[in-house]
């Protein structure tokens, strides 16, 4: 038999246990009326609503007596979402049933989107459904406009490019007409000269012998500056032709150009291992000879020149090599000039040259979806970088 004091510590339990369940229907019940989604409960074996909370009948413009008792696809927002009997088998088999972009039209005529998610779980002693319904009307809206924008930028990018490529080629063909009219008349030019130097001989005054050379020589400038100009309009018109370049033997072969000119100097070359790159062969021999080029001539002033080969730190999808010297160097305050088109930092009286040359490096570099870059100092020397994209040795 049980004591008295038995019998009230059960009843006392029970009480407790109450009051708990009471206390966590209430918490529940509040935030299914509080919620800022729609909540339908289901019966499980029909389909049909048992219970809705204001978010959802608000949001549907229905009342709550017009919805329950009904199945989710007797409502017409729903008419055309799929049969009761579908639903509840895929809720047997799948556990859920979701719906992440749902149109639905409102009791007032409104169109919305809504993400639907239907899950069944244990509520006491049985199953019901659970269906949630978020109002993602302004979310799609808000995506609507980003794929919108994002396609008039498109269109915009596409149109601007083609103007671009447009503005290219005129120039370039621009470019390579004015090269090409311009050597008929230099020629004779040069050709005069030489006649007349040939001719006038000893006759010919200091003075008057000293205009003609610089003549010569001016004309002997302008002709390098049409070749310039005319391998700078070819590089953007030949078509470019990949394949696997092994940049220590093409470092070698184009050192060895240098031979004549560098004899009798005293240069400290020191050259890394190369990595193999995918590129145009020619047209990369032609970035090198242009860096290799300034660094002999900008180091002419040098007791002892040091030029240094090799392969720079870079991102990961990047073969980044540099080329540095110790000779004049730059004011780091001009680099973004450098590449430019007649872009130069040191007088001709210094040194020679069109400055076309970085600029054809960077254009070729940027051919390969490169990048070219430099780093210098005033009588510090300067480090020309440039990358090739790493590509697989097949494609």
């Amino acid at each position: 038999m049980k004591t008295n004091h038995q019998t009230e510590n059960a009843t006392d339990s029970g009480t407790h246990m109450e009051r708990a369940l009471r206390a966590s229907e209430l918490s529940y019940r509040r935030l299914f009326e509080a919620a800022k989604d729609g909540i339908l409960i289901l019966d499980v074996d029909t389909g049909r609503i048992n219970d809705v909370n204001p978010f959802l009948f608000k949001l549907l413009g229905f009342s709550r007596i017009e919805m329950v008792g009904k199945t989710v696809g007797e409502l017409s927002p729903f008419k055309d979402i799929e049969s009761n009997q579908a639903m509840l088998e895929r809720l047997q088999q799948n556990g859920y049933v979701r719906y992440e972009n749902l149109p639905l039209e409102t009791r007032d005529g409104r169109h919305i989107a809504v993400e639907f998610i239907s899950n069944v779980y244990q509520a006491g002693d049985c199953n019901v459904i659970q269906c949630n319904v978020r109002d993602i009307t302004e979310r799609k809206h808000a995506e609507n406009e980003i794929r919108r924008f994002n396609e008039k930028l498109e269109q915009r990018v596409v149109e601007r490019t083609a103007q671009l490529q447009a503005a290219n080629r005129e120039l370039e063909t621009f470019s390579y007409s004015a090269s090409h009219d311009l050597r008929a008349p230099l020629h004779h030019v040069v050709s005069c000269v030489e006649l007349l130097q040939k001719d006038g001989g000893p006759s010919l005054s200091e003075k008057n012998a000293g205009r003609l050379a610089m003549i010569s020589q001016s004309a002997k400038q302008m002709g390098d500056l049409i070749d310039d100009l005319l391998a700078f309009s070819r590089i953007g018109q030949s078509e470019m032709q990949k394949t696997d370049v092994n940049l220590d033997e093409l470092v070698r072969e184009t050192l060895g150009d240098f031979q004549a000119e560098t004899k009798g100097r005293n240069i400290a070359w020191k050259i890394h291992p190369l990595p193999a790159v995918r590129a145009d062969r020619a047209l990369l021999r032609m970035v090198l000879v242009n860096l290799i080029s300034n660094a002999v001539k900008f180091t002419g002033t040098r007791a002892e020149a040091k030029i240094e080969i090799g392969c720079g730190s870079g991102g990961d999808g990047e073969t980044v090599i540099f080329i540095r010297d110790n000779g004049a160097g730059f004011d780091p305050r001009y680099a973004g000039k450098l590449f430019g088109v007649f872009q130069r930092l040191h007088s001709r009286d210094e040194f020679e040259g069109t400055g076309i040359g970085l600029a054809n490096v960077q254009r070729i570099i940027q051919r390969h979806g490169g990048r070219a870059w430099a780093e210098g100092a005033v009588d510090g020397g300067a480090t020309f970088y440039f990358s090739i994209p790493k590509q697989s040795m097949e494609g």
